[in-house]
């Protein structure tokens, strides 16, 4: 693997910080298979970045995860090892790899497919950050699929949340709302919770705190292993967030671990569940709030219950599959 520094900054191997080490617009990466030419930065978090990409040989735009060598994160190792894995069982709705590089000194690389638009970017085009009813709806039924996936190859994503779902294809988002289609991304912090075997691994205890404060399961926030009913449980905050525009929980910081697992346990009183889903079909809603409330680390999640409940608040609330989404209204 190679870093070309013709069109480059240099900058020296020690002393740098994580800006240093990032590549500037132009810089060419050369991955396994193709070079790429970077494009606009996308994103950037505490160990490394996302970008857009060209492929030198054809012009395709790719999105390129990095890493930078120093950083105290194996993120980008688990992001491999499940699309390695989400490759071989050709699970569509998460996201396959292209190529991968390493630039010594500097950070290494995944290439992958450019996506659409997050849910969470989505949202905040609306009023109060939430979509109707309709959208929400046939949008948390989707999302559902990506996280049976990713638990069918023994994986726990355990940071389930708005922003982590992306319309499959940028050409989709304004085509027909019944072919639209969510892919889950980012594997940093995923955990095998199944041995080689397919058995449930013992759970450890007093686990240190993965994931977002505002959509963390009780179990995270106890210090308990966390299995795939957790991620459901993320889900459902995550649902609840698309409808209403807001948790109980919202305004506190993201560092007010207790305070946010306190108010949790109060919404899954009576009182607390009818302050919590004010905008939602209280009944279905109820149900799969209780359902996910029984469920035990080794517990199998029953995805089709799930999907059966919120395709039973949107019949009885008259809402068709086929209905433009709020983006696509005139």
């Amino acid at each position: 693997m190679s870093f070309d520094l013709e069109s480059c900054e240099n900058s020296e191997s020690s002393g740098c910080s994580i800006e240093d080490k990032l590549p500037s617009k132009n810089c060419l990466i050369r991955g396994k298979d193709s070079v790429y030419a970077v494009g606009k930065k996308v994103a950037q978090g505490r160990y490394g970045a996302v970008y857009e990409v060209l492929r030198r040989s054809d012009g395709k735009p790719f999105a390129c995860k990095l890493e930078i060598c120093e950083a105290h994160s194996h993120g980008l190792d688990q992001d491999y090892s499940v699309m390695t894995k989400a490759a071989k069982r050709g699970a569509e709705n998460l996201v396959r790899m292209i190529d991968r590089g390493k630039i010594e000194e500097h950070f290494k690389f995944i290439i992958m497919p450019l996506l659409g638009e997050n849910l969470m970017n989505l949202r905040f085009l609306f009023e109060d950050g939430r979509f109707s009813l309709s959208t929400g709806l046939r949008l948390a039924l989707f999302a559902i699929q990506p996280i049976q996936s990713l638990h069918q190859l023994g994986y726990v994503h355990r940071d389930i949340k708005a922003s982590n779902f992306c319309i499959a294809d940028p050409q989709m988002l304004h085509q027909n709302p019944e072919a639209l289609k969510l892919c889950l991304i980012d594997y940093g912090i995923c955990r095998s919770f199944k041995d080689k075997s397919g058995e449930l691994k013992t759970p450890r205890t007093d686990i240190k705190f993965r994931g977002t404060n505002r959509y963390a399961s009780l179990a995270a926030h106890y210090g308990d292993e966390q299995s795939a009913k957790d991620d459901m449980e993320s889900w459902f905050y995550m649902m609840i967030e698309l409808i209403s525009g807001n948790l109980p929980w919202s305004f506190m910081h993201r560092d007010q671990h207790k305070e946010v697992a306190s108010m949790k346990e109060a919404c899954r009183t009576t009182d607390g569940s009818l302050i919590m889903m004010k905008f939602c079909p209280r009944v279905e809603f109820h149900r799969i709030q209780a359902y996910l409330m029984g469920l035990k680390y080794q517990n199998t999640v029953d995805y089709t219950f799930i999907s059966e409940m919120v395709q039973l608040a949107m019949r009885n609330n008259g809402v068709r599959m086929n209905e433009k989404f709020d983006w696509q209204e005139d």
